[in-house]
């Protein structure tokens, strides 16, 4: 009996974590862990990868993020043949419009360049969902000119 009892237990937290991991993040940390773990896999060159380990977060937009990592992917390659491999990422910058709108902005760092990357989410009610995702290389802009 006792150990029906783990067993039952065990399957019922498994499947609680598995739920709650399909969830959209709820909070800031959320989202900063959803963002790092996006720059990670664009740190190790898996952009396709961190692509799909985001869009979960995407509402109903999944395809088109799936097709913008393809896109991206095929840019990224090109980026690291011309100037190499990143070396690190950090996050500069967050900004939100209460508790609607939150943006972060990354730094995927070079040895001689850097990218910035803005994700974007939004709030109807409860829950983010990821709006976009966009990088340039206007570092002047950061500045605020």
């Amino acid at each position: 009996m006792r150990l029906f009892l783990v067993a039952i237990l065990t399957t019922l937290f498994f499947f609680n974590n598995l739920a709650s991991a399909s969830e959209s993040p709820n909070t800031n940390e959320d989202l900063k862990k959803t963002g790092d773990q996006f720059m990670s896999a664009l740190l190790k060159g898996n952009t396709e990868q961190a692509y799909k380990e985001i869009i979960p977060v995407a509402g109903t937009e999944k395809e088109r993020f799936t097709q913008q990592g393809l896109s991206v992917s095929a840019y990224m390659t090109k980026v690291r043949e011309q100037i190499g491999e990143p070396v690190s990422f950090d996050l500069i910058a967050t900004q939100s419009i209460k508790d609607h709108f939150f943006k972060q902005k990354y730094l995927l760092k070079f040895d001689n360049a850097a990218i910035v990357w803005e994700i974007n989410y939004y709030q109807p009610t409860q829950g983010w969902k990821l709006v976009d995702i966009t990088y340039n290389t206007d570092i002047e802009a950061l500045f605020g000119n």
